[in-house]
C-alpha cells in the first residue's frame, strides 16, 4: 500500500501543498469512561490543546505540556499548567522559522532552572528571556522518526532516543508518502560503528522524479543511490536508532547504544538502570515483516540491539516470522553483524500499539513502587498495519518483578474515545508522576487517517490532561476488562457494503433511464 500510496501522492503534491485548513473540533470527556484499578479514581486536568506529546515538572510543582506540531495547522507551544486548578497559560512559543511541520516538537525536561526542548533534530535550553539556546544540533531527526525526549540521568547528563528516518534502513517511496523525503531527499540512516553492506537493493517508483519509472536503492543511502557487496558504510556518535547523552551543555555528545527501531521513551528506575520503550517494524515499504510486536529493552551501555537486520531480538529472515509472504525483502542488509545474538526485550506489547512515554512508580503511597507506566498511543491503522481491532489507546503497568504487563487505565470500549459511543481517553502519548505523587496523562487528541497529508491530519482543540490518583481502600492490581469491539472489521464491511450498494444504485438507475 505505502509504495502505491507514494506513487499516487507525488502528482498530488501540488495540490495538497496549497490546502491548509485548521482541523478545529469540540470533545467531551467522561473521567468514569476510563477504567482504572479499585482505589483509583481518573480526573480531567485540563483540555484545549493542539497536539500535545509530553509533560514534565519543574522544582515548584508547575507541570510544562509539549503541543509538537506534527502534521497541523497549530506550530509548537510549550503550556503551563496548574494542576491544581487546570489553568494554563502560554510558557513558550516555537519561533515560525524553527517550526518543521514534517518534524515534531517532542517533548521537555526540566534541569538546574531550565527547560530543555527537543525539536526534531535539535536539542535545545529555553532562556530566561524566552529566546531557544541550541545545545546540541545536525541530529538525524528529519525522517519518519524524530530525536525524540529529554530526561536528565543519575549522572546529571541529558539522555535521549533518537529515532530511525526509515522503517528498516532503505528510504523508499513510503517516506515521500510521509512527506518528509521531498524535503530532505538527502537523508538517510546513519549506523553507530562503521557497517559492511551485502549489496541488495530495492526497486521502487521514482516518486522524487518520474513516478512512472523505477530506481533502485540500498540501505544506509539516499534515495536511488545503489551499494554494493562489501561497501562500507561509515558510522557517527549522531546515529540513527540509537540512546545519546550529553553534558547539560550539550558538550561530549556519546553513544549509549544503537541498533534500535525508534527508542520514543526512556526512564531511569529507582535504582538507576536506563529503559526505552520501542516502536516495531511497520508492514510498509519495500522490505518489512508482518506481526513485529513493540518491546521494552533495558538499555546496557555499548550494546547492538539488532536493527535493521533483527526485529524483537530475532532476525528478520528467521523462520518464527513465518514464510517469505509474511513479509519483503527480509534478507540481511548488514553482511557482518555487531552482536550476532543481541539483547531480547524486557517485556513485549501487542503489535502497532504505540508504546510512547515512559515513567516508574516511586511513591510508596501510589503503588507498585518500582513498576513502570506505559502510555500505548494506538495503532495507525491502516496506514502503518492491517488490524481488525484496536491496539493500545491505553496505559499500562510493567511488573518490573515478574515481566508481566498488566493493563492500568483503559477505555470501557477498547479503542479511541472519538470512534466509539464513549468520552475516555485518546490516544495516550506520555506518562508522568508529578511531585505530587499523581500518575499524569497527557492525550494527544483525535488524529484521521488522510493519505493526502502524508499519513494523518491531527484536529485542534482535542488534546487533554488527565490524572490517575490514588484513593483510600485497598488498591486493586487492575481494572476491570473493557469491552472488545473489531471496530476496524466492521468499518470496513460497512465501507464495502456501501460500495457494493453504490454500484447496485448505479446499475439500478442505469437500467432505468435504458427504459
Amino acid at each position: 500500500m505505502d509504495t502505491v500510496l507514494g506513487a499516487q501522492y507525488a502528482p498530488l503534491l501540488p495540490l495538497t501543498l496549497r490546502t491548509h485548513l485548521h482541523r478545529w473540533r469540540p470533545r467531551r470527556y467522561r473521567p468514569d469512561h476510563v477504567l482504572v484499578p479499585e482505589g483509583y479514581t481518573v480526573e480531567l486536568v485540563a483540555k484545549g490543546f493542539n497536539e500535545p506529546v509530553h509533560c514534565c515538572f519543574d522544582d515548584q510543582g508547575n507541570c510544562y505540556v509539549i503541543e509538537c506540531g506534527h502534521k497541523i495547522e497549530a506550530k509548537p507551544r510549550v503550556l503551563k499548567v496548574d494542576v491544581r486548578t487546570g489553568e494554563w497559560e502560554v510558557f513558550f512559543d516555537l519561533p515560525g522559522d524553527r517550526w518543521n511541520i514534517t518534524g515534531a516538537v517532542t517533548g521537555a525536561c526540566w534541569h538546574d532552572g531550565h527547560l530543555y526542548l527537543m525539536n526534531t533534530d535539535t536539542l535545545s535550553r529555553i532562556t530566561p528571556d524566552k529566546g531557544l539556546e541550541d545545545l546540541v544540533t545536525d541530529l538525524p531527526g528529519k525522517g519518519d522518526h524524530q530525536s525524540n525526549y529529554p530526561v536528565v540521568g543519575p549522572d546529571g547528563k541529558i539522555y535521549f532516543g533518537q529515532g530511525t528516518h526509515t522503517n528498516t534502513a532503505v528510504v523508499g517511496a513510503d517516506n515521500y508518502a510521509y512527506e518528509w523525503l521531498r524535503h530532505f531527499p538527502q537523508e538517510h540512516d546513519v549506523p553507530g560503528q562503521d557497517v559492511v553492506l551485502t549489496g541488495r537493493n530495492y526497486e521502487m517508483p521514482d516518486v522524487i522524479g518520474n513516478p512512472a519509472t523505477t530506481v533502485r536503492t540500498g540501505a544506509y543511502v539516499p534515495f536511488g543511490t545503489e551499494t554494493t557487496p562489501g561497501q562500507v558504510i561509515e558510522g557517527n556518535v549522531r546515529c540513527n536508532g540509537s540512546v545519546l547523552r550529553c553534558n547539560p551543555d550539550g558538550s561530549d555528545l556519546e553513544l549509549v547504544a544503537w541498533g534500535l527501531r525508534n527508542p520514543y521513551g526512556i526512564a531511569f528506575t529507582p535504582d538507576g538502570r536506563l529503559f526505552a520503550t520501542e516502536h516495531g517494524i511497520d508492514e510498509r515499504n519495500n522490505r518489512h515483516i508482518i506481526g513485529d510486536l513493540e518491546d521494552f529493552y533495558e538499555i546496557t551501555e555499548g550494546a547492538w540491539y539488532g536493527w535493521p537486520d533483527f526485529a524483537s531480538g530475532i532476525r528478520l529472515d528467521d523462520p518464527y516470522w513465518g514464510g517469505p509472504d509474511r513479509g519483503r525483502g527480509r534478507e540481511p542488509v548488514l553482511a557482518e553483524h555487531p552482536d550476532p545474538n543481541p539483547p531480547k526485550p524486557f517485556v513485549s506489547f501487542a503489535q502497532h500499539s504505540g508504546p510512547n512515554g515512559v515513567d516508574f512508580s516511586r511513591d510508596t503511597s501510589f503503588g507498585f513502587e518500582g513498576d513502570a507506566f506505559v502510555a500505548l498511543f494506538g495503532d495507525l491503522t491502516p496506514v502503518t498495519a492491517r488490524l481488525t481491532t484496536p491496539s493500545g489507546f491505553k496505559v499500562v503497568r510493567v511488573d518490573m518483578a515478574t515481566r508481566e504487563v498488566v493493563d492500568f487505565a483503559v477505555n470501557k470500549i477498547n479503542g479511541p474515545a472519538s470512534r466509539l459511543p464513549h468520552a475516555g481517553m485518546e490516544r495516550p502519548s506520555h506518562c508522568q508522576f508529578g511531585p505530587d505523587g499523581n500518575l499524569y496523562v497527557v492525550d494527544f487528541g483525535e488524529v484521521s487517517i488522510a493519505p493526502e497529508k502524508g499519513g494523518i491530519r491531527v484536529w485542534e482543540n482535542t488534546g487533554a490532561l488527565w490524572r490517575i490518583r490514588r484513593t483510600d481502600g485497598l488498591a486493586g492490581r487492575q481494572p476491570p476488562p473493557a469491552t472488545v469491539v473489531p471496530s476496524y472489521a466492521i468499518k470496513a464491511a460497512l465501507g464495502a457494503a456501501g460500495a457494493v450498494a453504490g454500484v447496485v444504485g448505479g446499475v439500478t438507475a442505469w437500467r432505468r433511464r435504458r427504459r
